[in-house]
């Protein structure tokens, strides 16, 4: 499974540019191409996933629980 860096947000789309969250591969291949077309358009069609939302579930879910402390002095 690949991390998703950038996330499709619809409204239009790109020719040659896949209309669907863009792994970071993806990202750097059209990222200029994104870029001139958001500029030329004035229309946001992606957007970054922040790094937390890229972990393992698994190692998201262990950093997200609380730790437990004992107060029997």
């Amino acid at each position: 499974m690949s991390d998703i860096t950038l996330r499709y947000l619809g409204g239009a789309f790109i020719h040659g540019v896949p209309a669907r969250d863009l792994t970071a591969a993806e990202a750097a291949q059209y990222g200029a191409l994104i870029a001139d077309q958001e500029a030329a358009t004035n229309t946001q069609m992606y957007e970054p996933v922040p790094a937390a939302a890229q972990a393992p579930k698994g190692k998201q879910a262990a950093q997200e629980q609380p730790q437990e402390v004992s107060n029997n002095g």
